[in-house]
């Protein structure tokens, strides 16, 4: 999931369902504005976790598109920062 911000509490998405129904819909649309495009057009993307918010813990990363049918190039620009910015040994401590 690709956000402009840190994650909202669980079960956010449901507040004012009580008296609206459309509320989740309204509530959960920033969630899904920054891939829905892509999901729509067909065209690849992947989402690279390239740092760690010191305060939370949780990884920040960065969203790479390629054109469509080019899955080749998206997987080689990716390739580069995890290369730069390793992220397989990072965990986010467990409460």
């Amino acid at each position: 999931m690709v956000l402009r911000g840190s994650p909202p509490a669980v079960g956010w998405w449901r507040a004012g369902t009580g008296q609206d129904p459309l509320a989740a819909l309204r509530n959960s649309y920033p969630m899904g504005v920054f891939t829905s495009l892509f999901n729509v057009t067909g065209q690849p993307a992947i989402s690279l976790p390239v740092h760690h918010d010191a305060a939370s813990g949780l990884p920040v990363g960065v969203q790479i598109v390629a054109a469509p049918w080019r899955e080749d190039l998206l997987l080689q620009v990716a390739h580069l920062p995890e290369q730069a910015l390793p992220w397989t040994g990072r965990r986010p401590p467990v409460s």
